[in-house]
C-alpha cells in the first residue's frame, strides 16, 4: 500500500527511471529472448508486417499493389516494413522489366517459409475472431480488391467482361467505394471507382456485411444470390461468377 506521505524523488528513483527507459527502447526491436518464438515475432510480429507478407504471398509485388491491399498503412510506413523485411532476408528487391525501370518485391525462401504461418494465423482468426469483425471493418475496396486476386482467368470467356458493384449498409467513411467495377479479361483484371465507361454485363447488389460473409466463407453464395445478394444482367457469367471468383458455393 502507498502511504500519503509525499517526498522528493530520490537519486535511486531518477537513475531507475532512466534505466527503465532505455530498457523499453531496446524492447521496442528486441524482446531480449534467444526463444524462436522471439527471435521470429521480432520479424514478423511488428505492426502490419503479417498484412504486408500476406499480400507478397497472393502475387502481388509492386509497391502500389501492396498498398492497395493494405489501404490503411502509410506509404512511408509501408516503405519501412518492405526495408526491414528486406533487411531480415525475407523479401528482395527485382529490377522490374528488361529497361530494369523500377523494381518488384518477391519472398525469398525465407519468406516463402512463413506461408505456413501465415496460413495458420488465418485459419485462427476464421475460427475464433468472426465476432470481432465490425461494421467499420467492412470495406468493399478491400473486397473488390480481393476478389481481383482470386479470380481464375482461364474461366473468362475470350472478350472483355464488366462487373458492377451497388453495395448497401457501407460505413460512412468508405461510401465512395459503394459503387465500383471489376474489368475482367484473360490478360488480367483492373478494379474501376470511377465508371469505365464499358457496356455492364453483370449488376450485383447487396449489403457490404453479406458479401463479406460470402467471401470469408461463412455463407454459402448459393444461400443468399437472388435473394439477400440481387443480381441482373448476362445470367450466364452470374452462374459462372461463384466458380472464378472462389467462393463457396
Amino acid at each position: 500500500m502507498w502511504t500519503e506521505r509525499v517526498v522528493r524523488p530520490s537519486l535511486f528513483f531518477g537513475l531507475a527511471v532512466t534505466a527503465a527507459g532505455d530498457y523499453i527502447g531496446q524492447m521496442s526491436t528486441s524482446y531480449g529472448q534467444f526463444c524462436p518464438i522471439a527471435k521470429a515475432s521480432e520479424i514478423f510480429a511488428t505492426r502490419w508486417t503479417p498484412l504486408v507478407v500476406r499480400e507478397l504471398m497472393t502475387g502481388v509485388h509492386s509497391f502500389n499493389d501492396i498498398h492497395r491491399g493494405v489501404p490503411l498503412i502509410s506509404r512511408a510506413v509501408l516503405v519501412a516494413r518492405l526495408r526491414e523485411l528486406e533487411d531480415h532476408g525475407v523479401i528482395e528487391r527485382r529490377p522490374r522489366g528488361a529497361d530494369g525501370a523500377g523494381h518488384e518485391y518477391w519472398l525469398t525462401p525465407a519468406g516463402e517459409g512463413l506461408r505456413v504461418v501465415v496460413h495458420a494465423l488465418g485459419q485462427w482468426g476464421m475460427t475464433y475472431t468472426h465476432d470481432r469483425i465490425k461494421r467499420s471493418d467492412l470495406d468493399p475496396a478491400l473486397l473488390i480488391w480481393g476478389l481481383r486476386k482470386r479470380v481464375d482467368l482461364s474461366t473468362l470467356p475470350d472478350r472483355r467482361v464488366v462487373l458492377r458493384f451497388e453495395f448497401s449498409g457501407v460505413p460512412a467513411s468508405r461510401t465512395k467505394f459503394r459503387i465500383m467495377w471489376l474489368i475482367l479479361g484473360r490478360s488480367g483484371v483492373d478494379v474501376c471507382m470511377k465508371d469505365p465507361g464499358f457496356a455492364v454485363d453483370l449488376t450485383l447488389r447487396g449489403n457490404i456485411r453479406d458479401y463479406v460473409e460470402v467471401y470469408l466463407g461463412h455463407t454459402k453464395w448459393s444461400d443468399v444470390a437472388g435473394t439477400t445478394l440481387q443480381f441482373d444482367g448476362d445470367l450466364q457469367i452470374a452462374r459462372a461468377f461463384p466458380v472464378g471468383c472462389d467462393l463457396k458455393r
